[in-house]
């Protein structure tokens, strides 16, 4: 599997339970391999297998839990 990387900020992360939750979604999609919410800036990085998973869709999971993606 390919090893790919995306980095994005998300808005509305106001603590480290947001955080934690929007890790929690994202290591749930198959082919996540790791995901990293830094709470103060809302700045995230993924690494994906990219034959499983699209940047788009890893930014949509964010959306669907609830948060925007800049």
């Amino acid at each position: 599997m390919a090893d790919s990387r995306t980095n994005f900020t998300v808005e509305g992360v106001a603590s480290e339970d947001d955080a934690r939750t929007i890790e929690r979604e994202l290591r749930e999609r198959r082919g996540v391999q790791s995901a990293t919410v830094d709470p103060e800036s809302g700045d995230v990085e993924v690494r994906y297998g990219e034959e499983l998973l699209s940047a788009e869709a890893i930014k949509s999971t964010v959306r669907d839990a609830g948060y925007e993606v800049e």
